[in-house]
């Protein structure tokens, strides 16, 4: 009998695993692939943007400074700080990181010396235990600052509510009327509510942000730039998921209508998006 179930035990051992590996052949490889794949845009002079390799990520120069958004993943934030420091000559380099995620801190450890900026609702403990020690933060910012920039002012504000994590920044260019949302807005990919993220934080992000900046120019965590169409369409996105989630005869017209966005089963689809909005309404 116990030989019989230890087969029993090692088939479906197999099975898992054999499920594991085609899950990540055809969901979360592509998705790897895709984030790891790198472009340069000269915006203009003093600014630079790098799109992809993690989240999308500005190099922003001034005659006594350099601001990077934002420092990649993998081989791509080692190459993103070449180019930085390319660009700063001997100037000093600051580091605003709009969240803890990897894809948008792994380069912070290039950065020694540098102060780094991160949304103050985090603490020391808690960055340590999610991102690690190496490139912790330097500043935490509980609401906002201006940094003047040549003939440019950037701000660089705390959302202060829990939204894809309980700190998120966001980064105003003021000349250049463009935002840099990290991943409050993604631009045809799915959202990742998990842990802390919070629906409701989304939706204040995204009425606030329009009201509060003269946008016209977004650079969203992943995905392409755009104008502020980006947000008015990631807010569509959770407006019709929020409407699946109550009503379950809207779900497959939901599903269909973003069956295009970047997804990976279980965490960061559609699917997960309308449980996230079901939680939400079930604890209220």
């Amino acid at each position: 009998m116990a030989k019989k179930i230890m087969k029993i035990l090692g088939v479906l051992v197999v099975l898992l695993i054999a499920a594991i590996a085609s899950l990540y052949m055809i969901y979360l490889r592509p998705v790897m692939n895709k984030m790891s794949e790198t472009s340069t845009i000269k915006y203009d002079k003093d600014l630079t943007l790098v799109i992809g390799g993690g989240g999308n990520s500005g190099i922003l120069s001034s005659d006594s400074l350099v601001i990077v958004i934002d420092t990649k993943m993998k081989d791509a934030a080692e190459a993103l700080y070449k180019t930085a420091k390319e660009i700063a000559g001997t100037k000093p380099i600051l580091v605003i990181n709009t969240h803890y995620h990897s894809d948008h801190t792994g380069g912070n450890k290039y950065y020694k010396g540098s102060t780094i900026i991160a949304g103050g609702n985090y603490s020391p403990e808690f960055w340590k235990k999610e991102a690690g020690e190496e490139g912790m933060p330097t500043l935490w910012l509980k609401d906002k600052m201006d940094i003047k920039m040549g003939d440019d002012t950037v701000t660089v504000l705390n959302l202060g509510k829990n939204a894809h994590t309980q700190s998120d920044i966001v980064v105003y260019l003021h000349k250049r009327k463009m935002l840099f949302g990290g991943d409050v807005i993604l631009n045809k990919q799915a959202p990742v509510l998990i842990g802390s993220a919070d629906p409701d934080g989304y939706m204040m992000a995204f009425d606030m942000l329009p009201l509060r900046f003269d946008i016209q120019k977004v650079v969203p965590g992943h995905g392409t730039i755009g104008g502020p169409e980006v947000i008015t369409d990631f807010k569509t996105y959770f407006l019709d998921m929020k409407s699946a989630a109550a009503d379950p005869s809207k779900k497959d017209e939901m599903l269909a209508k973003y069956r295009g966005y970047t997804q990976i089963p279980l965490f960061m689809s559609n699917n997960a998006a309308i449980r996230a909005f079901k939680k939400k309404a079930a604890a209220k």
